[in-house]
C-alpha cells in the first residue's frame, strides 16, 4: 500500500488518539525507508514498530538511525576537541554501557536482541551524533524532539516530530510517542517543503556535513559485540514474541481507549496464571512493585465480563486511595462506587450492599470495604456472593487474624489476594486459612531483589548505624531475659523445641514482647536522629524519619524544629490535613517525621532519603518499611536509608533460641537488606556480631510475629 493512500491527521497526541494504530504502524507498512533522530542509542529499541516490521522488511526496507550516547559534559568536551582515539575510547564505553543495561533488563533483553538481529542483517544502521559545546538550543532540541520521515517506493513520504516518552518501561508499537506533528510531502506546499527540510537536515547528519554536529560511524568494537548477540537468534521470531507480548498488555491494560500504562513482564504472568488457576490466587509481590495496578487490570477484566467487584482494604487510608486508584486507571466506562467504613454508612440500609454486590446488570459496580468493616455478621450477611462476584483483598495476610476471619464466609466466584508477604509469622493456622480460601500463591513470586533487578524500584545505598542501650535498659533487658531463660527451662520437655514452648505460653510472650519494647523505645534512638540530620541533610531534599511510637516522634519533632530544620509530622492521629501535609513535602521537601505511614499502603515515591527508627520483629514491616522508600519517581536515581539497628549486649545459653530475639531477627534482615544494595560492603560490622554470637541469619531471617492492628468504622 502506498503512504498516499492513508488519510494522516496533521497531529495526534495519546489522549485522543492511538498512535500507533492510526499513523506509526500504517506508515512503517507502506515504507521501504525509515530516517529517524532518536535519542539516546538505549532509547532505540522504542523506535521500532515491532508488529509492522515484517511487512517493512519484506518491501526491502531499511532503517537509518541517528543518536547520541550517554557521556558527560567532561566526555563531551574532550570529543570536541577532534582527538580521535579518545572519542573512540568515549563512544565504545558509553555505548558499550547502554547495550550491556539493555540486555540485563528482562523486559528488554528480547527487543534488544531483536535489534541486533536487524543490525546483522542490514536493516539497521546507526550513527552516533555529538552536538558540539556551547552549540545553539534550537540545534539542541533537534536531539530531542524526535524527527522521523517515512518513504515509500513511489517517492512519496511523510515526516513528523514528536514528543517520546523514553523512561516507559513496557514497549509499545507506537514507539511511546506522546504525542506528534504529521507532515505528508503530497499535502501542500508548506508540508512538502517540512518533508524535504527534514529529510536534507538528517542527510547532512548522516554525511558528516552538518555544522556544529560531530557525527560518528557505529564503533566496530561496539556493532560486533552487538552482532555476537544476535548469533543463533532469528528476528522474525523475536519480533513475533514481542508483539504477542504487546498484544497481550493491551488485552490487559484497564484503560482500554488510551492505554497510557500497561502491565509488566511480571504482572502480565501473573494476571494469565490467575486465570489458569480459576481466577483464584494470591500475588506475592514486592512493595512498591505494582500489585494494585495488576489487580485493577484484574478488575477491569471482570468489568468487561459482567462481574460485581469487592475490594477489601486494612486501613481508612487505604479505603480513599483504592477508590482514586481505580478512577485514574479505568477512565474509559462509567463505573459507579460504595464505600463502607470510616464514616460511610449508606451500605447499611435499604439494601445497598446488596444491590450493589448481586449480579451486574448494566451498570458497572465497585464496593471498596474496609476489612474490619467487612469481616462483621451484618455486612457478611448483605453481601451477595456467589460466581459473579470478584473479591480482591489488599494485604490479604491481615484476614487470617482471628478478628478477621469471617470474611472467608464469603463464597466469591473470583479470589485476588494481595501482599509482598502472604505467610502470618507465628500464626500457621491464620496462613492456612488464608491460602486454601484463595487457593495459594500465583506464580512467579516476585521479590524486593527481583523488583530492584528489574528496574521497577530505585537502586539504593544502605547505612545501618549501631545503636546501644543506656545502663538502665541494658540492665531491664538482661533481667527479662533471664526471666525468659528461667520461663522456657521450666516448660522444656525432651525433644521439644522452644519455639514451640513459645508459640503455647501467653506468658513466655507476653515476656518477649516487653523485651522487645526496651528496643523499639531506646533512648538513644532520639540523640542519633538529629546527628544524622545535621550531618547529611540538604535544603530541599525529602526525608522520611520513621518512629516507633507517638511519644518517640514528638521528642524528635520538637528537637529538629528547635535546630532550626523544616520539619513536620504525619501519623494517622495528628491535627492537621494530612493530604496537604504529603502535597507540601512533595512540591518544598522537608522532613517528614512519622509512624506507620510506610506500613501498608501509604505512598511517598518522591522521599530520596529514610531513617528508619522504628524496630520490628514482623519480617513484613522491616521489608515494607524499607521497600516502600524505594518506588521510582522523576529524577530519584538512587534512595539512601539510614537504619538504626539496636544493639544489646547478648547472651544466649541453651534455654533461648536467637531467632526469638527482635535484635537477632532485625539484625538478620538488616544484612539481607544490605547485600541487595549498592553498598553491600556496608553490612560487614554487622556480619562479625552475628558470626560472634553464632548466628546463622539465613535461618532466622523469616521468624517473627504478627500485629493485627484493627481499623473500626
Amino acid at each position: 500500500m502506498e503512504l498516499q493512500k492513508h488519510d494522516f491527521r496533521p497531529d495526534y497526541n495519546k489522549n485522543e488518539h492511538d498512535i500507533a494504530d492510526d499513523f506509526y504502524l500504517p506508515a512503517m507498512r507502506s515504507s521501504c525507508q525509515y530516517d529517524r533522530i532518536s535519542g539516546y542509542f538505549g532509547s532505540t529499541i522504542y523506535i521500532l514498530a515491532w508488529s509492522a516490521l515484517q511487512a517493512f522488511v519484506a518491501n526491502g526496507g531499511k532503517i537509518r538511525i541517528i543518536c547520541s550516547p550517554v557521556i558527560s559534559d567532561t566526555d563531551k568536551d574532550a570529543m570536541t576537541e577532534g582527538y580521535s582515539a579518545i572519542n573512540d575510547v568515549i563512544l565504545k564505553e558509553s555505548l558499550s554501557k547502554e547495550l550491556n543495561e539493555l540486555f540485563a533488563l528482562d523486559s528488554l533483553s528480547k527487543p534488544a536482541r531483536a535489534l541486533a538481529c536487524l543490525v546483522a542483517e542490514g536493516v539497521i544502521d546507526v550513527k552516533i551524533a555529538v552536538p558540539e559545546s556551547g552549540m545553539e538550543p534550537d540545534l539542541e532540541r533537534l536531539f530531542h524532539d524526535k524527527v522521523g520521515v517515512f518513504t515509500d517506493s513511489h517517492g512519496s513520504a511523510v515526516g513528523f516530530r514528536g514528543s517520546m516518552n523514553e523512561t516507559f518501561q513496557g514497549l509499545s508499537d507506537g514507539g511511546n510517542l506522546e504525542s506528534i506533528d504529521v507532515f505528508p510531502s503530497w499535502a501542500d506546499v508548506r508540508d512538502a517543503q517540512r518533508v524535504r527540510s527534514a529529510t536534507s537536515y538528517f542527510n547532512r547528519l548522516w554525511n558528516k556535513s552538518e555544522p556544529h554536529v560531530l557525527v560518528y560511524d557505529f564503533p566496530d568494537a561496539v556493532r560486533k559485540s552487538l552482532i555476537d548477540k544476535s548469533n543463533g537468534y532469528d528476528w522474525k521470531t523475536l519480533v513475533k514474541e514481542i508483539s504477542t507480548s504487546i498484544s497481550l498488555a493491551k488485552k490487559w491494560a484497564p484503560n482500554k481507549k488510551n492505554a497510557s500504562k500497561s502491565p509488566r513482564k511480571h504482572q502480565l504472568m501473573a494476571l494469565e496464571n490467575w486465570v489458569s488457576n480459576g481466577r483464584r490466587g494470591i500475588l506475592e509481590h514486592a512493595t512498591g512493585s505494582g500489585k494494585t495496578f495488576t489487580a485493577i487490570c484484574a478488575i477491569r477484566d471482570a468489568l468487561d465480563r459482567d462481574k460485581s467487584v469487592l475490594v477489601l482494604v486494612p486501613s481508612k487510608e487505604l479505603l480513599r486511595q483504592w477508590k482514586t486508584e481505580i478512577e485514574d486507571n479505568i477512565k474509559d466506562i462509567p463505573v459507579r462506587y460504595l464505600m463502607c467504613g470510616d464514616g460511610f454508612n449508606s451500605w447499611k440500609t435499604n439494601n445497598t450492599l446488596q444491590l450493589w454486590t448481586r449480579p451486574s446488570d448494566t451498570q458497572k459496580k465497585i464496593t471498596i470495604a474496609i476489612m474490619d468493616t467487612a469481616c462483621g455478621d451484618h455486612f457478611i450477611r448483605n453481601v451477595v456472593d456467589g460466581s459473579h462476584l470478584l473479591l480482591v483483598t489488599d494485604e490479604v495476610h491481615r484476614i487470617g487474624s482471628p478478628a478477621r476471619r469471617n470474611i472467608l464466609k464469603i463464597n466469591a466466584g473470583e479470589r485476588l489476594g494481595l501482599s509482598a508477604t502472604p505467610i502470618r509469622y507465628g500464626d500457621p493456622e491464620g496462613t492456612a486459612a488464608i491460602f486454601e480460601y484463595f487457593g495459594g500463591v500465583v506464580p512467579p513470586v516476585f521479590s524486593l531483589e527481583d523488583a530492584i533487578k528489574s528496574n521497577v524500584l530505585t537502586k539504593y545505598y544502605y547505612h545501618p548505624l549501631q545503636v546501644h542501650l543506656t545502663p538502665e535498659e541494658q540492665d531491664e533487658w538482661k533481667s527479662i531475659s533471664k526471666e525468659i531463660s528461667r520461663l522456657i527451662a521450666i516448660e522444656k520437655r525432651s525433644g521439644e523445641s522452644i519455639s514451640t514452648i513459645i508459640a503455647s505460653n501467653p506468658r513466655i510472650q507476653m515476656k518477649l514482647l516487653s523485651r522487645a519494647r526496651i528496643v523499639k523505645q531506646a533512648a538513644n534512638k532520639i540523640p542519633l536522629a538529629l546527628e544524622i540530620i545535621k550531618k547529611y541533610y540538604k535544603d530541599e531534599q525529602r526525608w522520611i524519619i520513621y518512629c516507633d511510637n507517638q511519644r518517640q516522634l514528638g521528642d524528635i519533632l520538637s528537637l529538629l524544629l528547635d535546630n532550626g530544620f523544616n520539619a513536620y509530622e504525619y501519623h494517622s492521629d495528628m491535627d492537621g490535613d494530612r493530604n496537604e501535609t504529603l502535597s507540601y513535602f512533595g512540591k518544598y521537601g522537608g522532613i517528614l517525621v512519622s509512624i506507620r505511614c510506610l506500613d501498608e499502603g501509604v505512598d511517598i515515591p518522591s522521599t530520596t532519603h529514610a531513617l528508619i527508627l522504628a524496630s520490628s520483629k514482623n519480617p513484613r514491616e522491616f521489608i515494607q518499611r524499607r521497600g516502600r522508600i524505594l518506588r521510582r519517581y522523576p529524577e530519584k536515581y538512587f534512595a539512601q536509608l539510614y537504619d538504626a539497628i539496636i544493639m544489646p549486649e547478648i547472651s544466649f545459653d541453651d534455654e533461648e533460641d536467637a531467632s526469638n530475639s527482635i535484635v537477632m531477627a532485625e539484625l538478620s534482615r538488616a544484612i539481607q537488606f544490605g547485600e541487595w544494595a549498592e553498598n553491600p560492603s556496608c553490612v560487614s560490622d554487622l556480619r562479625i556480631i552475628a558470626r560472634r554470637y553464632g548466628i546463622n541469619y539465613q535461618d532466622i531471617k523469616d521468624g517473627g510475629i504478627e500485629d493485627d492492628k484493627t481499623e473500626r468504622d
